[in-house]
């Protein structure tokens, strides 16, 4: 029985614009096709008063070892979850202690873009920015680094120094699926969230070797193993980890020591975003970026049930189409993106080859969609000239069609 998948109307309404709009778009399909819906499965957000019981564990510990000065690692928008209810109940907590300590927060942004100062209240909210022992920063790999004394092969390890300076360490990520690192956050808020670009660079040529892991395994994963020994000896005092849903709402969050937290984490991930493959093959296969849809730069992840795929739901003659806002644009990974030390020429995607792959992204333009994906692929601006391209695509008038409403953090299984 799969409970995750629906058969639906043939209005498809798909969330949109993460962060930026988070509206509906709707698109009406022709009534010959035939749509199943794949969704994760369903978990209550949590309320508020958990989140406050949560933070109460974080606050108990600091009244107990009274540090001047706490810095906290969050990640940037690329990840779905907003943090705002969680610094609103910490702050309320906070304030009732008798010597209140200095806050920094940092937005660990490996080598993605700063944010602006609204995008930061997208972030972490309003009232964290106006409470008067406050600092918000961006992390620049660039600058404010400091040694940590630890090297991978020759190359030494800077992490973020005024983290580094704080007496109370806390780290704060969402766990989503990665391509790479198995699920996101964890010691990956430290390297590369809060590190310099040379160590960066080496687990992101790990991935392109092959030699890191696949989406959704932490357990065999060697760029795990090795992020884990660097943030156990750099100390990280508190881990609040988070889990979201397809909505960007808090599906289950849990503090405690990094690692264990995380792994336990881990293991409720594994099933909070899987899908069951069915014993089918579809014409049409649709993966909607949402919630990770903000920028071209990182829709790659839209593929996550493609890529985690134990068996085929597909053809030979199967179309896939991928759709995301791309709100900021283009957007930016000093690395991966146009003019990073590790950007390639985009190619046909190995495991789809000879598949056409149709990207429906309205606020992309040519030139900027050919520097991420290969030339072979199609953009289209307009939803009536998908819809026509797709009708033609076979004789058959009455297609079968799949959708991942949330691609970006969805998993076969």
């Amino acid at each position: 029985m799969l409970n995750n998948l629906k058969t639906e109307t043939h209005s498809l309404n798909l969330s949109w614009g993460a962060f930026y709009r988070d509206d509906i778009l709707q698109i009406e399909l022709p009534s010959p096709w035939k749509m199943d819906v794949f969704y994760s499965r369903e978990k209550n957000p949590v309320s508020y008063d958990q989140i406050q019981k949560e933070t109460e564990k974080l606050i108990r510990i600091i009244a107990r070892r009274k540090p001047r000065r706490i810095a906290f690692a969050v990640d940037d928008l690329t990840r779905p979850l907003s943090y705002a209810d969680f610094f609103d109940a910490f702050l309320f907590q906070l304030s009732a202690l008798e010597v209140k300590p200095e806050i920094i927060v940092f937005i660990g942004l490996g080598t993605h873009r700063p944010l602006s100062q609204s995008e930061i209240v997208k972030k972490i909210g309003e009232n964290i920015i106006q409470y008067e022992n406050v600092v918000v920063k961006n992390h620049d790999y660039r600058k404010d680094l400091a040694s940590t004394d630890i090297e991978w092969g020759k190359i030494p390890l800077h992490i973020n120094k005024y983290f580094l300076e704080a007496d109370f360490r806390v780290v704060l990520s969402t766990i989503i699926p990665h391509p790479f690192a198995g699920f996101s956050g964890g010691a990956k808020m430290l390297v590369p969230g809060l590190s310099n670009i040379e160590i960066t660079r080496r687990t992101h040529q790990m991935a392109l070797m092959g030699v890191a892991g696949k989406v959704g395994n932490v357990k065999e994963n060697k760029l795990r193993r090795i992020l884990d020994d660097f943030a156990q000896k750099i100390r990280v005092d508190y881990f609040m980890g988070f889990l979201t849903d397809g909505y960007r709402r808090c599906v289950q969050l849990t503090g405690g020591e990094l690692k264990s937290t995380y792994y336990q984490l881990c293991a409720s991930a594994e099933s909070t975003y899987s899908v069951h493959v069915p014993d089918k093959q579809y014409d049409i296969i649709w993966l909607n970026a949402y919630p990770k849809d903000s920028e071209l730069l990182q829709i790659e992840t839209a593929f996550l049930p493609i890529n985690s795929a134990p068996q085929k739901i597909w053809h030979d003659e199967t179309v896939f189409v991928v759709s995301a806002a791309c709100s900021k644009g283009l957007g930016v990974h000093d690395l991966f993106g146009p003019g990073g030390s590790l950007y390639r020429p985009p190619r046909e995607k190995r495991n789809l080859k000879g598949h056409p792959i149709y990207f429906y992204l309205p606020g992309i333009q040519p030139e900027d969609f050919k520097k991420v994906f290969w030339e072979g692929y199609r953009l289209f601006n307009s939803k009536e000239k998908l819809l026509a391209e797709l009708e033609t695509m076979s004789s058959k008038s009455s297609k079968s069609l799949a959708v991942f409403p949330y691609a970006s953090i969805q998993m076969m299984k």
